[in-house]
């Protein structure tokens, strides 16, 4: 090999190496940024749980006096006033609970055991018929299982009751008064599913992609109350579950959530 030759090889390698340890200096950075953004976003995280927490306390005792309030003999205008005052201390109680609830979605922590998932629907359902939906609401039950299957999830209990409860909430708000909200539970060889239909207005085809976006707000979503972090918070700990959530609506037609979560093998 000539000298010229042998120049030219060198002069590869060293840009080769040139190149090589650039890249390098690009990934390092590259994974050091990241590690900062992780950190930042879960300090933001736990920034947001402390003043929700911190939130939660003083709105409990507002809601407290304004209970008092409302057993006193009171003039009509007084009891306009305080009904009132009891509504918005509702609503930042229902913001501030959907603060924590966003929090704990992302907790690393899920207390997984083997879960009947039929349970967990019959246990949120009465629930929420005890608490009373309002507004003439009726909630119903449609299980296609046979009377012995009892289909079981690896899942964490409270968790999958804050996915039902969730969107039995949704369900409620957008309901029509004297609507109907069904939750129907099902499965496959394979999965196990639950879906929670409601005769709202339904969501447009081009919003549907982004109703689980963090803060997303629908245009039939305007008078209704919330931060948009509902379904955030259900995507989330589905998909922290192995499983998947799925949208089905039209407009005027009412909307269906459908949860479908991996089966356990008996």
């Amino acid at each position: 090999m000539s000298r010229s030759e042998l120049a030219r090889e060198r002069r590869l390698l060293d840009e080769l190496s040139r190149i090589n340890n650039d890249y390098a200096t690009q990934q390092r950075q590259a994974m050091q940024e990241l590690a900062r953004t992780r950190q930042e976003v879960a300090t933001a995280h736990a920034a947001l749980g402390a003043v929700a927490h911190d939130l939660r306390t003083p709105l409990q005792a507002v809601v407290g006096f304004v209970e008092l309030l409302l057993d006193e003999d009171l003039d009509p205008r007084q009891r306009d006033l305080a009904e009132r005052i009891a509504n918005a201390a509702a609503q930042l109680t229902g913001l501030t609970e959907e603060l924590l609830d966003t929090v704990a979605a992302t907790d690393p922590d899920l207390h997984l055991e083997p879960v009947d998932l039929r349970t967990v629907v019959e246990e949120v359902v009465t629930r929420r018929r005890l608490l009373g939906p309002g507004r003439g609401i009726q909630l119903r039950e449609r299980v296609t299982l046979g009377s012995k299957d009892r289909p079981r999830v690896l899942g964490d209990t409270g968790r999958l009751q804050r996915v039902l409860d969730n969107l039995l909430g949704n369900a409620i708000k957008f309901s029509p008064d004297g609507g109907v909200v069904t939750v129907t539970v099902s499965g496959a060889a394979d999965s196990v599913e639950f879906s929670v239909t409601d005769q709202g207005p339904g969501i447009d085809p081009h919003e549907q992609a982004a109703v689980f976006e963090p803060f997303h707000r629908s245009a039939s979503a305007a008078l209704v109350p919330g931060i948009g972090l509902g379904l955030t918070i259900v995507r989330t700990l589905v998909e922290r579950h192995g499983g998947t959530v799925e949208l089905d609506s039209r407009p005027g037609a009412g909307a269906t959530f459908t949860v479908r979560l991996p089966r356990l093998r008996d």
